[in-house]
């Protein structure tokens, strides 16, 4: 009986939702309950209410979506929807892999008949064309200067970093030849291998050669700008450029002090560097800008002391100067004499000519293990090259010459750093002179390694400042250890990691091949990744590759030395 009571209670118990479509909606009656409940009841009630109003709202949409779609006589199929994979749903065909499809960039003169073209290049083509995309085969474009002027990059200034024997410096050589053509004037300042030299020669500029015996150059002789001292009409850029030229002496003398002595140069000894500077060029010097005091003069001036030096030492006679004195005197007396001496004494064998489209320093001479001269001679270099970029934009200025833009190439940097980390500073100075003087940097090293090998975190910090000042990265094979510590700084993938340590690893030796005067290439030479950013955005992989007039001109071949053994070692293998 009470069974019987219950079940009549909950048959009179009044619906609350209904069918639609297939759906279950709540009733016109139990909603309009349920919305007064919404807006008459707060706390838990109100909200379960609430929800219960946005559910039917879905479920109503949906209802009236399919009641739409199911009009008509009953033979109209909704279509599957399209992506880029294809048609979604059964039997639409979609595709769960999609090849990308190659791509190529030509002009309407190349390919005229395919003009219009259906679809946009996805590179800029601004800069020299560096090679093709490692995954698309569209060509890639790229120089500091270019994409600077484009507003790609914040910063004309590019850092190469592979392992050697990979083809950096073909890259360096092509954006070389590129920015040559885009008229810009290259300066190769210290090629320590030679590496330039040809293709400066049939680019039709000036190569320089320095070394025991072929040529000295003067750390004193500022060359092109002190040359344009007295072409410049206004005496405030006279007096300018001779404040500059006296700064930019210092400082090399100063930078090579510190190469021999090992250790800093004390503010003092730079003050007087500067008071034997000035008595040089006075009227007791007798020496010009023109005609510019040799390392010997500025020696001589400093021992002999006197008055006016004493007073710059804050020393009360010649007995406490001389005493004062003797530790400069002798690091000066190194540089004099001695192989220093045989490269720095004596006046500049030839100087930069600015009118020249490309100019290369040649330091191939110097001995490899001699690396305190090594380093010295690059620092001045690349001293003179920004002097006669500043003495080319001075006369620009003055209306004496029209403006132009520059390429700098700072190769084998870690020469310079591996003497000590006091002279980091001496190049970083130099480094960021770039974008005030219209200038594109180019810098080159073997490892990222090279910038932090200091015990100073200060100086490694200054160092991989280079790299990240860097705003163009060009990366190329590397190891699993190295990616990671590029990584750190650049922001790269985990792709683009193994990419590049894929690009080192060479192929297994086999004996297929028995041409021996053929040579294996490694399969990751001249394969880069160009990054722009700091983020961890994927960069440009593009692999370069010898045109035939690069070939044929041979500029790119740095195993000359190998030329021959590799075929008459093999000659006498394969006859045994």
């Amino acid at each position: 009986m009470n069974a019987r009571a219950g079940s009549l209670r909950r048959r009179d118990k009044p619906v609350k939702t209904e069918i639609v479509e297939g759906i279950r909606i709540l009733t016109t009656l139990h909603r309009g309950q349920v919305e007064m409940t919404a807006l008459t009841r707060g706390g838990l009630r109100g909200w379960r209410a609430r929800m219960m109003l946005s559910s039917d709202d879905h479920r109503r949409a949906t209802a009236a979506r399919r009641r739409d779609g199911t009009a008509g006589d009953g033979f109209d199929l909704t279509a599957p929807a399209f992506t880029d994979r294809g048609y979604a749903g059964a039997g639409g065909g979609r595709a769960s892999v999609v090849p990308r499809t190659p791509e190529w960039r030509a002009t309407t003169v190349q390919v005229a008949g395919l003009w219009p073209f259906c679809v946009g290049a996805s590179a800029p083509t601004a800069g020299v064309p560096v090679g093709s995309h490692y995954i698309t085969g569209a060509p890639v474009h790229f120089d500091p200067m270019s994409w600077f002027l484009r507003g790609f990059i914040t910063a004309p200034i590019a850092f190469v970093l592979a392992l050697n024997g990979f083809g950096k410096s073909s890259l360096i050589r092509r954006i070389v030849a590129g920015a040559v053509a885009a008229g810009e004037t290259v300066l190769c300042m210290g090629d320590t291998k030679g590496e330039y030299r040809d293709l400066v020669e049939r680019l039709g500029g000036q190569v320089v050669d320095v070394g025991y015996g072929h040529g000295t150059i003067n750390p004193l002789d500022v060359g092109a700008l002190g040359a344009t001292i007295d072409r410049l009409p206004d005496a405030d850029q006279r007096r300018q450029v001779m404040a500059r030229v006296e700064a930019g002496q210092i400082n090399i003398v100063a930078g090579l002090i510190e190469l021999v002595r090992g250790a800093r140069v004390e503010d003092y000894e730079e003050v007087l560097l500067a008071a034997g500077l000035r008595e040089l060029y006075g009227p007791a010097g007798g020496f010009t800008h023109q005609d510019p005091p040799l390392l010997e003069n500025l020696l001589a001036v400093i021992s002999a002391g006197g008055e006016r030096l004493r007073v710059f030492a804050e020393e009360d006679d010649e007995i406490s100067y001389r005493a004062a004195t003797k530790t400069l005197r002798r690091s000066m007396r190194a540089l004099v004499e001695g192989p220093f001496g045989a490269i720095f004494n004596g006046p500049t064998s030839t100087r930069l000519d600015l009118s020249s489209p490309a100019i290369c320093i040649d330091i191939s001479r110097i001995p490899e293990g001699d690396t305190k001269l090594l380093a010295a001679v690059l620092m001045t270099c690349w001293s003179d090259g920004f002097g006669a970029v500043a003495a080319a934009h001075a006369l620009a200025d003055a209306g004496l010459a029209p403006a132009r833009t520059f390429e700098v190439v700072m190769d084998e940097i870690w020469r310079v750093l591996g003497v000590g980390e006091f002279m980091v500073d001496r190049v970083d100075a130099l480094t960021r002179l770039n974008r005030p003087l219209a200038t594109g940097l180019i810098m080159c090293s073997h490892t990222i390694k090279d910038l932090a090998a200091f015990d100073s975190p200060a100086a490694q910090a200054k160092a991989l400042g280079f790299f990240e000042r860097a705003r163009a990265k060009i990366i190329g094979p590397v190891g699993p250890e190295e990616a990671n510590r590029i990584a750190a700084v650049a922001g790269m993938t985990d792709t683009e990691k193994l990419l590049v340590t894929s690009w080192a690893a060479p192929r297994p030796p086999s004996d297929d091949d028995l041409d021996t005067s053929r040579r294996e290439i490694p399969p990751g030479t001249g394969c880069y990744l160009l990054k722009t950013g700091e983020a961890e955005e994927p960069g440009i992989p593009f692999r370069m590759v010898f045109t035939p007039t690069e070939r044929d001109s041979d500029i790119h071949n740095t195993n000359r030395r190998f030329d021959n053994l590799g075929q008459t070692s093999g000659g006498s293998v394969n006859q045994r």
